[in-house]
């Protein structure tokens, strides 16, 4: 049975790679005031960061729901073909659950929690990507997949606590604990699903970001170097892209993959926001 793989809006991989490897995407909801648009279809990062400039709120997110998730993949299966769906960190949103309860009514259909968000939530898209272009099954690929989501490393660095802030996920003082010292953060995704803070910078932000990237992929020996993403969510210098690239080709990355964050981690971390998102070994 042929297999098609979907994933959540949140995946936030290029359009062109959306297209070669013909991957079904499914747009969660942002929420502008009282109006709804879909995710990465009807509103991009500048109409969030225009909004919170104009309003000093963030936008909310909404997860599909189960009903949404099961017309989606009847559409698939009614073309009778099997699916394997990658859905944004449980953790995070209620869309993998609500995944979960759609697949329940159908035989071919494997949902799987990638722990993750924005595009190293795409590497295990594209890492099932690689599993069907080898000829295995749903089932298969589904087995395959959770055996990989512990290795996706997930880290990026922000310009401005701000977002995380008024979105609830940094407390008033931590925020001006750091601001007072002039501190950049470095998030990271633990293996729950959630955000923690990783490590802490220091100085221009420029400079920030080339401590952030050498820090990344400063133990090669546990990295696998068939693909990496270099992605920000705005307002990142191009001199610092060319660094990040120079950097992961200097070590030997054999994919590189440039990537723009979508409106859910904009939502949650503002503009400047740079990560770099690879699979360990």
């Amino acid at each position: 049975m042929e297999v098609v793989i979907t994933a959540d809006s949140t995946c936030d991989l290029p359009e062109y790679i959306v297209q070669e490897k013909d991957i079904r995407i499914i747009p969660l909801s942002i929420l502008l005031g009282e109006q709804s648009y879909l995710d990465g279809v009807e509103v991009h990062p500048q109409d969030i960061y225009d909004y919170v400039k104009e309003t000093g709120t963030l936008p909310k997110t909404a997860a599909v729901t189960p009903a949404q998730y099961a017309d989606f993949f009847k559409s698939i299966t009614d073309e009778g073909k099997a699916v394997v769906h990658i859905g944004l960190s449980s953790a995070i949103s209620s869309s993998y659950q609500n995944a979960v309860i759609a697949a329940s009514e159908f035989d071919n259909v494997y949902c799987i929690d990638s722990k993750s968000l924005c595009t190293a939530m795409g590497l295990l898209v594209l890492k099932a990507c690689d599993f069907k272009e080898k000829g295995f099954e749903a089932k298969k690929i589904a087995n395959r997949l959770n055996s990989v989501v512990s290795k996706v490393q997930t880290s990026f660095v922000l310009d401005s606590l701000e977002y995380l802030h008024k979105g609830g996920r940094c407390s008033g003082v931590a925020r001006f604990g750091a601001n007072v010292l002039g501190l950049k953060l470095s998030i990271a995704v633990n293996d729950d699903g959630k955000l923690d803070v990783s490590k802490k910078y220091r100085g221009r932000m420029d400079n920030v970001y080339k401590q952030y990237i050498n820090d990344c992929l400063a133990e090669m020996s546990k990295i696998d170097n068939s693909r990496i993403v270099i992605a920000n969510s705005g307002g990142v210098s191009p001199e610092v892209v060319a660094f990040a690239k120079g950097i992961a080709e200097g070590k030997g990355f054999k994919e590189i993959i440039f990537a723009d964050a979508g409106c859910t981690i904009s939502s949650h971390c503002g503009p400047k926001t740079f990560a770099i998102f690879y699979l360990r070994k």
